[in-house]
């Protein structure tokens, strides 16, 4: 099973719901932040926080996948679900982005066309292009022009392209959805880095040790969180448009 071919379970969904009973996708959700999960408000065991390593949401889908598996109730379907920066110059704080593809590594991940039309369904304002994942943050307005320029895509995260490299291999469909944080022209401070830990958690002394060795960061770091607000507002919209399946009932 490819996830550019159509579904390939809807049949067995689509019998249950012609019986009359409850049609109910287990899709993995794949965030970077705790708040990102908080607001994805998908179960615990199938919400998988990347913390900015591809790696580690590789790993994570692995053990959903596996447990899954073993309850008999497989996986249908994957989504990364999150805020994202942006590459290209026209999108601003609080836009939310449905790729067609995920580029990372010269590899080009297709999005499964039908879901993502689903959720364009619910979300017509949303923009619609490529998706670049990185393993690295791009923190300056200068990387993400060139980043723009090379590949086009219109946004970046770090944990996109290992949730689309593992629906690939293991035959799910693929979709995306992300709420512009940072625009291309505005820097991230290294501070606001230094409060992201692995687990997705905030550190904020962590944040607070590096404005105390850098005390003129405090601007960009005030613009950035505002910036953020946008985006995570613009996710929490999308969240409650989309219903309890992201869309992914829709298609059967």
């Amino acid at each position: 099973m490819s996830i550019s071919r159509a579904y390939d379970q809807a049949p067995a969904l689509a019998a249950r719901r012609g019986r009359g009973e409850p049609v109910r996708p287990r899709i993995a959700i794949v965030v970077g932040m705790k708040s990102e999960a908080r607001i994805a408000a998908s179960s615990a065991d199938l919400t998988i926080i990347g913390g900015g390593s591809a790696a580690q949401v590789e790993n994570g889908l692995a053990r959903a996948h596996h447990r899954a598996r073993a309850d008999g109730k497989p996986l249908h379907g994957v989504l990364s679900f999150g805020i994202a920066g942006a590459l290209a110059p026209h999108l601003r704080p609080g836009d939310v982005l449905l790729p067609h593809a995920v580029h990372a590594g010269g590899k080009a991940y297709a999005c499964h066309a039908g879901w993502t039309g689903q959720l364009s369904r619910h979300l017509p304002h949303a923009h619609s292009g490529a998706l670049l994942g990185v393993d690295q943050p791009i923190l300056t307005p200068e990387h993400k022009r060139r980043l723009h320029g090379a590949h086009g895509a219109l946004a970046v995260d770090m944990e996109s392209h290992g949730a689309a490299r593992f629906a690939a291999m293991n035959g799910l469909p693929f979709a995306a959805l992300r709420a512009i944080a940072d625009p291309q022209g505005r820097a991230i401070p290294p501070a606001a880095m230094a409060g992201f830990k692995p687990d997705g958690t905030a550190d904020v002394w962590a944040v607070l040790a590096a404005l105390a060795l850098s005390p003129g960061q405090l601007g960009g770091l005030i613009r950035t969180a505002f910036d953020a607000r946008a985006g995570m507002a613009a996710l929490l919209g999308s969240r409650r448009a989309l219903g309890s399946f992201f869309g992914f009932d829709d298609l059967v």
